[in-house]
């Protein structure tokens, strides 16, 4: 295991003239990150950090590269997984799993789960991903360049050339204000759950009407916790969730034979079938299956 000496350059509007100074002297060894939303030539905040190489591959701060790029993070120790987002584009990954993904927070579906070499450890109390895994949630292949020594991520929020090169996720979603409206536009009579978890209220309601699919999304929200409702006349799986989890199994309420995936026997996805609609439930923090049994009751 190989020490680096690094740092991060994260642009911010609240800066000062010595963090210039400051910036120009960072190690040459450098892990520069740039956000190109808070941009001001000169201004800079350095952050000095220690990576580590395992099996050939270099492994950073997973929280201190993600604030410097603008991200909120939250870890769950019990679960060991951590999750990151900045309002457009989030991940999640556990330690000692090699699988990292990235979804828009708005669109349908994710990237495919893709092995870095190195699962995600924990150091000294601290969290180290793979370097690479800055180019899968920021939707840019040269967004992380190792050249001479030298580790530069290029934090900016928006890829210059990502509709050219379709590495961003579109947003195919319309935004309406009440249910209603969601039914009118999509053309159907759609139902919702009239029983959720306690403390979650109706946050975003939205319509994805392409040439693949039509579905009607609901996502309710208590505070940082979001558990999303689909809810589409196509068949199929409509979950955009490509996790592989430990448990998969189907149980009856009346006649409905309803799918349940989840971890230690906690569900993070229940889907079904029923008079020509095609439901999903998917909450970001795992339900018992007699929650979700619940909310799907108060659907059908």
């Amino acid at each position: 295991m190989n020490k680096l000496s690094t740092a991060i350059m994260a642009c911010t509007l609240a800066l000062t003239l010595p963090m210039t100074v400051l910036a120009a002297n960072a190690p040459k060894n450098g892990l520069t990150a740039t956000h190109q939303e808070y941009h001001i030539t000169g201004n800079k905040i350095v952050i000095k950090l220690h990576p580590k190489v395992i099996n050939n591959v270099t492994m950073v701060p997973a929280r201190a590269v993600f604030e410097a790029l603008g991200f909120t993070v939250k870890w769950d120790g019990k679960k060991k997984a951590f999750h990151a987002e900045n309002g457009e584009r989030e991940t999640d990954f556990v330690i000692g799993t090699d699988s990292f993904f990235a979804y828009s927070t708005h669109s349908l579906g994710m990237t495919a789960p893709t092995s870095l070499g190195t699962a995600p450890v924990t150091i000294s109390g601290s969290v180290y991903v793979p370097v690479g895994l800055f180019r899968i949630i920021l939707g840019n292949d040269n967004a992380v360049v190792v050249k001479d020594g030298n580790i530069s991520i290029n934090g900016d929020k928006v890829n210059k050339d990502a509709d050219k090169k379709g590495t961003e996720i579109p947003n195919p979603y319309v935004s309406y204000n009440t249910v209603e409206d969601a039914r009118k536009a999509m053309g159907v009579d759609f139902t919702v759950p009239s029983l959720l978890p306690k403390n979650y209220k109706q946050d975003v309601i939205s319509i994805i009407n392409d040439t693949e699919i039509k579905m009607a999304q609901i996502v309710y929200r208590n505070g940082d916790n979001k558990l999303y409702y689909r809810v589409s006349q196509n068949s199929g799986d409509i979950s955009g969730d490509y996790n592989e989890y430990e448990t998969t199994k189907t149980v009856a309420i009346g006649e409905l034979k309803i799918t349940l995936k989840g971890n230690k026997g906690l569900v993070s996805i229940a889907s079904w079938e029923a008079n020509g609609f095609n439901y999903c439930l998917m909450p970001d923090i795992a339900l018992s299956v007699e929650e979700l049994q619940a909310i799907i009751k108060s659907i059908i």
